[in-house]
């Protein structure tokens, strides 16, 4: 049988905050497949960090959407801080940190300029 996934996005979001969602949301679809459940679910508190599968979800949605080579071009810069790089890259802030968070679990050394904020897209 075919089980087809619905996600619905709130159209209050910004056009930014709605990639982020589509990218989190697609994380969870194909890193908890098997979790999802037959009725409909709701994330009310978005990036809640004390769940694992939010959590993984983040991560999956921060190297989605920003690429590791963008990261190591933009770094060389030196007069770029924390900010031009999100500013740079079109990533708010909180996603960055998830990405830099990502990339120093796979063994680069970035500098984690501010904790993971897990609720950055709570409304």
């Amino acid at each position: 049988s075919c089980k087809t996934i619905y996600v619905m996005i709130s159209s209050f979001l910004s056009e930014e905050e709605k990639k982020i969602v589509a990218a989190h949301e697609l994380g969870h679809i194909i890193l908890h497949r098997s979790q999802l459940k037959m009725a409909p679910m709701k994330d009310d508190t978005l990036y809640n960090m004390m769940d694992n599968t939010e959590y993984q979800a983040n991560l999956f949605a921060a190297d989605l959407l920003i690429d590791d080579e963008d990261i190591a071009k933009m770094v060389q810069n030196e007069d770029l801080d924390y900010f031009g790089l999100c500013s740079s890259l079109y990533a708010s802030p909180e996603l960055m940190s998830f990405k830099l968070y990502s990339l120093t679990k796979r063994g680069y050394a970035y500098h984690m300029p501010m904790e993971i904020q897990s609720n950055f897209l709570a409304k």
